[in-house]
């Protein structure tokens, strides 16, 4: 209604106002350092420490100059961006994740009011209101796939399993959603917590991931370029979802309306998996090797021995 819209206004407006009064704009406006600082001192510690141990080569991080002021390297291009590793592949799995999310997320109190749940059918305000707890289950799923991610270090793993039970979980909703109230809720939930997770974390890990490439690190030009092409490839999903959406409801009515709309977002969701499939490859094959390397070490005792008599 109107008033509900009125009151997300102001919330809105009233946040920004509040991020416009206090948030620091640079680490100097609450007395830090800058960070081209800390790399000086970070760079002076090494070369002492270098220079103590008749060391004849500074670090490898000094050569390459980290005592420039990463604001003045120049940015890089977009076909630059979008030859960087791992790119293209989270642009595109963002776009389907997003699809699947706001197309749920606007069309889900209209597709609640046209169907039949426990023989009761309900009215706009009450489909509004059930559509909430897709969103809790969303902000739910969100913090549980970050922590997966922190501990297995394997984003596109986590991204994948997460999108991948969310299209069984799709047709589950669509076919036995109406069986109760209760199952209606439940299974809500649940395919909010799946399918809202990957999402998230794209938009949140994927920068701190480009971070360590080559052609982006210590350059925050370039990876605000990178960001900003994942992020926009990801809004364009987001706009186009409920569009198509649209189209396919169009002159459409009964409990079949919404039926090619589910089938649509599974096989987007399965398509934004395959699209991080090389990069899952190439984490389990790192974690294998970190894995091999602490067996290693476990097995030789006398290196943990050495590295004590050297602390």
């Amino acid at each position: 209604s109107g008033i509900n819209a009125e009151y997300g206004a102001i919330v809105i407006g009233g946040m920004g106002i509040i991020v416009f009064l206090f948030l620091p704009t640079t680490p100097q406006a609450v007395g830090l350092a800058p960070p081209s600082q800390l790399r000086r001192e970070e760079d002076e510690e090494r070369l002492v420490r270098s220079l103590q141990n008749n060391s004849t080569q500074l670090d490898s991080d000094s050569e390459d100059g980290d005592l420039r002021d990463p604001n003045s390297i120049p940015g890089i291009s977009f076909g630059d961006a979008l030859r960087i590793p791992g790119v293209v592949e989270f642009a595109v799995a963002l776009f389907f994740a997003k699809l699947v999310c706001y197309t749920i997320l606007f069309c889900l109190p209209q597709y609640i009011h046209t169907i039949t749940i426990g023989g009761k059918v309900y009215d706009s305000t009450q489909s509004g209101d059930f559509a909430t707890l897709y969103d809790i289950g969303g902000i739910v799923g969100s913090i549980v796939c970050g922590l997966l991610a922190d501990k297995t270090g394997c984003n596109a793993l986590v991204c994948i399993v997460f999108q991948c039970i969310s299209i069984p979980l799709l047709y589950i909703y669509y076919t036995y959603g109406g069986v109760s109230f209760m199952a209606q809720l439940v299974i809500m939930c649940v395919l909010g917590f799946f399918s809202n997770g990957p999402y998230a974390l794209i938009t949140t890990a994927v920068s701190a991931d480009l971070g360590t490439s080559e052609q982006v690190r210590g350059n925050s030009q370039a990876l605000a370029t990178v960001s900003a092409i994942i992020d926009g490839t990801g809004s364009v999903g987001a706009t186009l979802g409920p569009y198509i959406t649209s189209v396919l409801i169009s002159g459409r009515s009964g409990p079949k309306t919404f039926e090619t709309v589910f089938y649509v977002l599974m096989a987007s969701a399965g398509t934004a998996a395959l699209c991080l499939l090389r990069l899952m490859i190439k984490e389990l094959r790192v974690a294998r090797a970190r894995v091999g390397e602490d067996h290693k070490m476990r097995r030789s005792p006398v290196s943990y021995t050495l590295l004590g008599k050297d602390l």
